[in-house]
C-alpha cells in the first residue's frame, strides 16, 4: 500500500472542497438552516455522499441531486454517529458521578475531582474520534449502519496504514477544520456557507482518501 503523504492529502482536500465552490455555500446554507431540522439531514446526506463518492474516484463535489436518497444516508450517518457517541457519553457520566458523589460535602474537593474527569472525557472524546474518522467510511462503503461496530474490520483498515501515520492525519486535519468552523463562525450569517462549509468538505475528503488507501 502506497504511503500517504499528509501535505497531498490537505492539497486534494482544499481543492476538492472548492470545486465547484457554489457547492460547498449551498451546503453552508442547508448549515444556516439546521434549526429547521430536516436541513440537518439533507447536510449530512450531502456529507455521506461527499465520503462515497471519494471512495469510488469522484474527484469533484457531487451535485444537489435525489433528495429523497440523500435525506435517507443523512438519517444513516446521525445514527451511526449517535450509537457510537451515546454509549462514550455514557461512559463519561459513569466516572464523574461517583467523583461528584464522595466530594458533594466539600466544593473545593469536587473542584479538584472534575480535573480527572475532564482528562478523562478528553481521552475518552480523541479515542471515539479517532475511530469514527476510519469507522464512518467503512460503514458507507458497506452501506449498513451496522458496520459502524466492525471493530476488527476499522482497527485493521488503521493497521494498514500505521497508528503513528493515522494519527497525524486525524489530528491536523481535525485541527484544520476546526480552526477553519472557528473562523467561520466568527463571521455573522455568511461566514458558515463561505467558509465553515470547507472544512466540513475538507474532512469528508480526507476520510475518503484515507479509508480508500486501505482498499486492496
Amino acid at each position: 500500500m502506497k504511503r500517504l503523504e499528509l501535505g497531498d492529502l490537505l492539497s486534494d482536500g482544499f481543492r476538492y472542497a472548492t470545486n465547484p465552490y457554489s457547492r460547498a455555500v449551498a451546503l453552508g446554507v442547508l448549515h444556516l438552516l439546521s434549526f429547521l431540522i430536516v436541513p440537518t439531514f439533507f447536510a449530512l446526506g450531502y456529507m455521506y455522499r461527499c465520503i462515497k463518492e471519494t471512495i469510488e474516484g469522484g474527484e469533484r463535489l457531487p451535485e444537489y441531486r435525489d433528495w429523497g436518497e440523500m435525506f435517507i444516508d443523512g438519517l444513516k450517518l446521525f445514527a451511526a454517529y449517535l450509537i457510537i457517541l451515546i454509549p462514550t457519553a455514557l461512559i463519561i457520566f459513569l466516572i464523574g458521578v461517583p467523583l461528584r458523589f464522595r466530594t458533594i460535602l466539600n466544593p473545593y474537593a469536587m473542584i479538584m475531582s472534575m480535573t480527572p474527569v475532564y482528562i478523562a472525557s478528553f481521552i475518552i472524546g480523541v479515542l471515539a474520534g479517532l475511530y469514527l474518522f476510519m469507522a464512518i467510511p467503512h460503514m458507507i462503503y458497506v452501506g449498513r449502519v451496522g458496520a459502524v461496530f466492525s471493530f476488527s474490520e476499522v482497527l485493521e483498515r488503521i493497521r494498514k496504514i500505521g497508528y503513528g501515520d493515522y494519527l497525524a492525519i486525524y489530528m491536523v486535519t481535525f485541527i484544520l477544520a476546526w480552526l477553519l468552523a472557528l473562523v467561520g463562525s466568527l463571521i455573522p450569517i455568511i461566514g458558515v456557507p463561505l467558509i465553515t462549509s470547507i472544512a466540513i468538505l475538507l474532512l469528508a475528503r480526507v476520510q475518503g482518501l484515507v479509508f480508500k488507501s486501505t482498499i486492496s
